[in-house]
């Protein structure tokens, strides 16, 4: 599997089958979503486990509109839209990952929420 190909498995899996999404990410991963004031999360499980907590009940749909590769560092972009305690929330993000040996070893993941999500009830 090459670099662009590791961070599509993980974007695709992430709160749908998180267990092929974990494959491909490294113990002593380093992750971050600079804007959101909050220290990096540092390992695999640490990662699973704040994401579990704070992530969506399901992802409705999902949508990658660039996946650009250079070296170990791939960036992709895109729109998800979930529902987290009943209520449908769309987001654009922007992630880039490094990838060693394999496996994501840092991310970087910068979401913006759409303002629509505002307007819902």
């Amino acid at each position: 599997m090459d670099n662009k190909q590791i961070a599509k498995q993980f974007i695709d899996n992430l709160f749908v089958d998180n267990d092929k999404a974990y494959e491909v990410v490294a113990e002593d991963v380093r992750v971050n979503w600079p804007g959101f004031g909050m220290e990096d999360i540092v390992g695999k499980q640490n990662l699973r486990n704040f994401l579990d907590n704070g992530g969506p009940d399901k992802v409705i749909s999902q949508k990658i509109n660039n996946l650009i590769c250079e070296n170990n560092t791939v960036i992709g972009d895109g729109t998800i839209v979930t529902e987290r305690n009943g209520k449908k929330e769309t987001s654009h993000f922007a992630d880039v990952y490094t990838i060693e040996n394999g496996k994501i070893t840092h991310l970087n993941s910068y979401m913006v929420m759409d303002k629509n999500n505002e307007s819902q009830p």
